[in-house]
């Protein structure tokens, strides 16, 4: 950022607290969210409706926010287990990366994990030296090892968050449909508002989001170059 903006986003920088911008030195819990900036996921999410008229634009987006309550809330209803299904994978993922090393006690539930580097692990306090359990609030692969050795229940060292309860209820709340019969009536008389004078940046406008560094991004196999990563055949630039 520094590189790029110079002395202006370092005399911006000095005058901004740490914690509002530095993952590392956030107090709260990011919960594993890598992104800052909703606004890239939720463009990316209108992608169609965003040419549209102010008032088509808010009950088209009013209308997929219905569609998805509705969708994610009869999808959570079917899962069977305390964690949502993908939280089951990253724990089994955590297991199986964990599995080859060996775990000392300490004592008073601090251990150390002998992996490449060497950690160590607090499961009262609920923390890891390499700090993603307390920036994720969920247990870390050197975590859910010394937990598995313990033989005690993972479940109770997840935080609530990931719990497929705490799923249904966010999406117990339906959005409700607006029929257009009880919306105003356009009529001409009306001051007309005008959109705000702003001046296009060269260049075809972006309409993919950046993922976000460490973020990972599912690849697929090109069936021109036959290689896996995030191109097709179209976009392809490789030799072939």
């Amino acid at each position: 950022m520094v590189t790029e903006g110079g002395h202006k986003v370092s005399d911006f920088l000095k005058n901004l607290p740490v914690k509002y911008w530095s993952t590392v030195h956030f107090p709260g819990c990011r919960y594993g969210e890598l992104y800052s900036n909703v606004a890239e996921s939720f463009n990316s999410w209108i992608k169609d409706e965003r040419t549209l008229p102010i008032r088509g634009l808010v009950d088209a987006i009013r209308v997929k926010i219905m569609d998805m309550t509705a969708e994610r809330s009869k999808k959570a209803s079917e899962w069977v287990g305390k964690f949502c299904p993908k939280i089951y994978k990253k724990l089994n993922d955590s297991y199986q990366e964990s599995r080859t090393w060996v775990v000392s006690h300490s004592g008073n539930g601090v251990f150390e994990v002998h992996s490449e580097p060497t950690v160590s692990v607090n499961i009262v306090e609920r923390n890891c030296s390499c700090q993603k359990w307390q920036q994720d609030g969920f247990p870390c692969c050197h975590a859910v090892g010394v937990i598995a050795s313990t033989g005690k229940d993972l479940s109770y060292y997840v935080d609530p968050y990931y719990y497929a309860d705490t799923y249904r209820v966010s999406y117990s709340y339906p959005i409700h449909p607006i029929p257009t019969l009880w919306m105003p009536r356009h009529t001409t008389n009306e001051d007309a508002i005008l959109p705000p004078l702003s001046k296009k940046p060269p260049g075809r406008p972006k309409s993919h989001r950046i993922p976000s560094r460490g973020e990972k991004v599912s690849q697929i196999r090109c069936g021109r170059c036959h290689k896996l990563g995030n191109h097709n055949r179209s976009t392809c630039k490789e030799v072939v």
